[in-house]
């Protein structure tokens, strides 16, 4: 996912992005979990939250989130700090009574998702779409997220030498 990001490629492993996949996991097992509840226990679901997929391009952040059902007007997008904050309200079209409802799993309501950006981005030019239920977000980086730095590496005793020869 961010292996391009984080430098891993195909060498190995990598802390950083093994640690955000970590978190991502827990936060989607405890989302089923508590779905799963809501049947049981009335007032403990945890309500909607759009699935994402986040990707990078060389210049920029892509986050793609499924929200079908709702109307562009309702979707609001926010980035605080190092944050993209993605709320709406999904609105029930008509309170209808039907005698052989078994159950119900459609979410009707306000949601919120926050989604941490794994770079600093640009405030000017974001841009978000929303067309057959998926709502895409481009989010330009920061100069310095797209400056790369090159650093020499050393022997130990290279440094040393030039500080004697310099005292000498």
């Amino acid at each position: 996912m961010f292996g391009s990001f984080f430098g891993r490629g195909r060498r190995g492993f990598d802390p950083f992005e093994d640690m955000f996949r970590y978190f991502q996991e827990m936060e989607r097992m405890m989302s089923e979990m508590m779905r799963g509840f809501g049947r049981e226990f009335p007032g403990l679901e945890a309500g909607f939250e759009p699935r994402i997929e986040m990707y990078e391009t060389p210049d920029e952040i892509v986050v793609r989130a499924e929200m079908p059902g709702l109307d562009k007007d309702s979707i609001d997008v926010k980035v605080r700090g190092n944050y993209l904050i993605i709320k709406g309200v999904k609105k029930q079209e008509q309170k209808e009574e039907k005698d052989n409802v078994f159950f119900s799993e459609t979410f009707y309501g306000e949601f919120q998702r926050v989604v941490p950006l794994p770079v600093e981005v640009k405030e000017e030019g974001i841009e978000a779409y929303y067309d057959k239920g998926v709502l895409e977000i481009r989010l330009p980086k920061a100069e310095s997220a797209r400056k790369e730095v090159k650093i020499i590496v050393k022997e130990p005793e290279e440094g040393k030498d030039k500080k004697d020869k310099g005292n000498k």
